[in-house]
């Protein structure tokens, strides 16, 4: 039984301007999904703050903090120059009375700038009574990139950091995809500390374990955006020994919080979900099939892969990794052929399927550019390999998915029924819709529906239309209730469990669906029977 304490470094309740109809937002819906996962307390901040008033929203949330003692409140906070919040010494006192233990700041959204000149006074003030500062960024001199965001540029982060040394700072919303930018600031300052609930880099728990200390990593959710199983899966399914993963779960927040009472644990009562209590245990689904029906894999020894540091993405190392959770067979395109060169990545796909046999299952990446003779490259990839799957890649080749250009291959595996994995386009529904009426025996497999209430809206629009398309879930996104939204919609016959690893670790996109409010046996469907029905089909 995990006995472990769980508190939620990243939390948001409230209403904001722009949301989705199904995104959820009260604080009784952050409260049902903690107990749900087994989540024990959460620090949150209040979205009025952010997007309104900074002294508004934190007024709104201290009444919603009165609703459970298990939520502690995140103050957002601003310089005081334009007379818009108290000085910092009585910002500060003001805290202290209320019981508030960090505070948050939006340079960007609230468009100050984050310079010593003009938050000095502020962020001293913190340092001195040692209040805790949340901030969100991952990029380092992009500008473009946080013109329209909340995120820091890592830049004035560091500027900041060297100038106050002793101010503790809780980095949130950094991307797996920043890693390269945030390591070398995490070596330099010691008091800069880091959450992964967007952080899904492939072994990140483990790997900045090593590098930093478990004591700088923080469990985090970003919920109510994201689903908080996704996190909560990744602390409880890593391979850190119990110590590490406490102090990451909760003992570190509770420390730079100055925490003395931890939130009370909830009463023993078994879930009716067996796969919620598994997860929760941090234990594989043994008892189901799992496929991951969406994933890549880079060439053996490979710890990065061209914009992205990614260790562990070789064929062993990734057989290693779905062992945790119970992932019995992985169906992969190699990073390489997608990206650059289809004919050696292709061959990276081959021979892990040669070492493993029975696990992986090859998506073969073609680009009609590239290509000189079809018939040769069919007969290799699909005939001499036994690729069943079709990896088309809009991204990089810009061409439409419904360009007569694809098709040599489409009718290839309209012959022998085999299934193609889409990454969404800018005109997905209208090219999808063509190529799957057109070629009706490939199962057409839309990538990252889960990305989005917009994404997944228009996967099951296509999926409604065409019996031959299926949903797959995968992205950092993680988004809160989509999976339920999509079974809803198109039911969880049609709806693909997939990672899209080792891009980002597998057990985040694992927890996603093993903590949904699904059924026990819509989760069976999901996790692999339906994939299975799809693999078992292609005549090779």
């Amino acid at each position: 039984m995990n006995n472990r304490l769980y508190i939620d470094s990243y939390a948001m309740i409230g209403r904001r301007g722009a949301k989705d109809i199904e995104t959820r937002y009260e604080t009784e819906d952050l409260l049902e999904e903690m107990e749900w996962c087994g989540i024990h307390g959460a620090f949150v901040a209040h979205a009025t703050a952010k997007e309104y008033d900074p002294t508004f929203g934190n007024k709104l949330l201290m009444r919603e903090l009165k609703k459970s003692p298990r939520l502690y409140g995140v103050w957002t906070v601003m310089p005081h120059h334009t007379g818009e919040m108290a000085e910092p010494k009585e910002l500060v006192k003001e805290m202290r009375d209320h019981g508030i233990r960090v505070a948050k700041m939006h340079p960007r959204i609230h468009r100050y700038p984050f310079t010593m000149d003009y938050c000095g006074a502020l962020l001293k003030e913190l340092e001195r009574n040692e209040i805790l500062l949340m901030l969100e960024g991952g990029h380092f001199y992009n500008l473009d990139v946080l013109e329209s965001s909340n995120q820091v540029l890592l830049s004035e982060l560091d500027v900041v950091l060297t100038n106050f040394p002793n101010l503790k700072v809780l980095l949130q919303g950094s991307r797996w995809d920043s890693t390269r930018y945030t390591q070398p600031l995490m070596k330099k300052h010691k008091n800069l500390y880091l959450e992964l609930s967007s952080h899904q880099g492939n072994r990140a728990m483990e790997v900045f374990t090593e590098w930093y200390g478990a004591d700088r990593i923080l469990f985090g959710t970003g919920a109510l955006d994201k689903a908080p199983g996704a996190a909560k899966a990744f602390v409880d399914y890593c391979t850190l020994n119990d110590t590490d993963k406490q102090l990451i779960a909760a003992g570190n927040i509770s420390r730079l919080t100055k925490l003395e009472t931890p939130p009370y644990p909830y009463k023993e009562e078994k879930n009716s979900d067996w796969i919620v209590e598994r997860a929760k245990e941090g234990k594989p689904l043994r008892e189901i099939l799992v496929i991951d029906s969406h994933a890549h894999i880079a060439h053996d020894g490979a710890a990065g892969v061209g914009f992205i540091h990614m260790p562990y993405g070789d064929a062993k190392s990734m057989v290693e990794r779905a062992k945790l959770m119970g992932i019995r067979k992985m169906c992969v395109s190699s990073f390489l052929a997608i990206w650059a060169d289809f004919d050696e990545g292709n061959a990276i796909v081959w021979e892990a399927m040669k070492r493993y046999p029975r696990f992986y299952h090859g998506y073969a990446s073609l680009q009609p550019q590239y290509v000189k003779n079809w018939k040769k490259e069919l007969q290799k990839v699909h005939g001499k390999w036994k690729m069943g799957g079709l990896k088309p890649y809009h991204p990089r080749t810009n061409i439409p998915y419904n360009d007569k250009l694809w098709d040599p291959w489409y009718e290839y595996g309209n012959r022998i029924n085999a299934y193609a994995l889409i990454h969404p386009s800018p005109n997905v529904v209208e090219e999808v819709n063509d190529i799957a009426a057109r070629y009706p025996n490939i199962t057409f497999i839309i990538a990252h529906c889960g990305g989005s209430y917009p994404d997944a809206r228009k996967g099951i629009e296509i999926a409604k239309k065409n019996p031959n398309v299926y949903l797959e879930i995968t992205l950092t996104a993680v988004t809160y209730r989509i999976i339920e939204f999509m079974v809803q919609h198109v039911g969880a016959d049609r709806v693909l469990f997939g990672t899209d690893q080792p891009m980002r670790d597998p057990i985040p996109q694992f927890g996603w669906m093993a903590y949904s409010h699904c059924t026990p046996e819509e989760k069976e469907k999901m996790f692999g029977l339906n994939m299975q029905k799809i693999l078992k089909r292609v005549k090779l």
